[in-house]
């Protein structure tokens, strides 16, 4: 009879199985993860990288893409097109769009390309480059300034490219 008793004991003190345990706090921890993305909310900015350009097979002649660049530097906003950079108000060697204080001065940049898209209407391409320095918000006010005016979309195809000089 003490051999069973003994017996009987054993099979009481067996090891406990976590497995199911485990399974729960995984699967709740995976629903509670995808459920909080409903709290969180992105904002999603198409933009591309320049690509390199080839030649077309078309014959027929085309207007000439204005390339409008726009350069973001300590200094200021620097405009530039197929033509050249457009100067300061009175110098050739400042900003297009100086700083006003410590900041860049994002409505005069919206208003001189309200001024550009008026004379290329048909233009949709805008390339910002930003001096490695430069932080991460700026970039973004100088996108959302040059992608509408209030209504009015002006340049919504946004490229990115590296560096500035």
């Amino acid at each position: 009879m003490a051999g069973r008793v003994k017996r009987h004991m054993e099979e009481i003190k067996g090891e406990l199985n976590l497995v199911p345990y485990m399974d729960i706090v995984v699967n709740l921890i995976l629903f509670l993860m995808l459920s909080s993305t409903g709290f969180l909310q992105f904002g999603v900015v198409n933009v591309s990288a320049p690509a390199l350009g080839g030649s077309s097979s078309d014959d027929t002649p085309k207007e000439e893409p204005l390339n409008l660049t726009i350069g973001i530097s300590p200094k200021g906003l620097y405009l530039a097109g197929s033509g050249g950079v457009l100067p300061a108000p009175g110098t050739a060697t400042e900003p297009t769009i100086p700083k006003t204080g410590d900041d860049y001065d994002y409505a005069a940049l919206t208003k001189k390309l309200v001024e550009i898209k008026t004379t290329f209407h048909n233009e949709t391409k805008v390339i910002i480059q930003g001096d490695p320095k430069i932080p991460y918000e700026t970039v973004i006010k100088v996108m959302d300034a040059a992608r509408q005016d209030g209504p009015n979309i002006l340049f919504p195809d946004v490229l990115l490219s590296p560096g500035f000089v």
